[in-house]
């Protein structure tokens, strides 16, 4: 697939391992998720009968519909740009690209397996998620900022107020759900 503008070519990446995650990708899906749990959090009777199945259900339900979504309309979006079939490597790259947003759901439920061996109640895992997903908006804001060129300062304070612009969004969402 051919990149089409300069912030295509310049796009920066998160490599673990060989395997190259795309920001955009990584904080779109946490901002999802925190909005899952933060609704989720607020509901007093579990679904399933257990914790932990419930705590699944919350976290893979939304990214899975979320990457189903991207890669239905990346699909498209190709088919209608080159006026042609995807190939075999275009699916490939697009399920890759899909398979980033389920990807950020992993940690939660690993922890929340973790408490649940130790026998605690892996619904505990919502609050501990809901932080370090404020915090990993804060690193992005700090991450952009620093690739702008923009003191250490000025990294903290982008990186605050992305963090807070995260917390209100969860905020915004339950505002609207409750």
């Amino acid at each position: 697939m051919e990149k089409e503008s300069e912030y295509d070519e310049k796009h920066a990446q998160l490599y673990v391992g060989r395997i190259d995650f795309d920001p955009h990708r990584l904080i779109y899906a946490t901002i999802i998720l925190m909005v899952a749990l933060a609704v989720y959090s607020e509901e007093a009777e579990p679904w399933s009968g257990t914790p932990f199945m419930d705590l699944m259900v919350v976290v893979f339900a939304p990214l899975t519909a979320l990457s189903l979504a991207h890669a239905f309309s990346d699909a498209l979006d190709v088919q209608i740009r080159t006026g042609k079939r995807l190939s075999a490597k275009e699916r490939r790259h697009l399920l890759g690209i899909a398979v980033q947003y389920v990807a950020v759901g992993i940690p939660v439920v690993v922890l929340g397996l973790v408490l649940l061996i130790v026998e605690q109640d892996p619904r505990a895992v919502v609050r501990i998620a809901e932080v370090l997903g404020v915090a990993s908006l804060f690193f992005w804001g700090a991450f952009a900022a620093r690739r702008s060129g923009l003191a250490r300062r000025r990294q903290w304070q982008w990186g605050t107020i992305y963090g807070l612009l995260g917390g209100g969004i969860i905020l915004i969402e339950l505002a609207f759900t409750h």
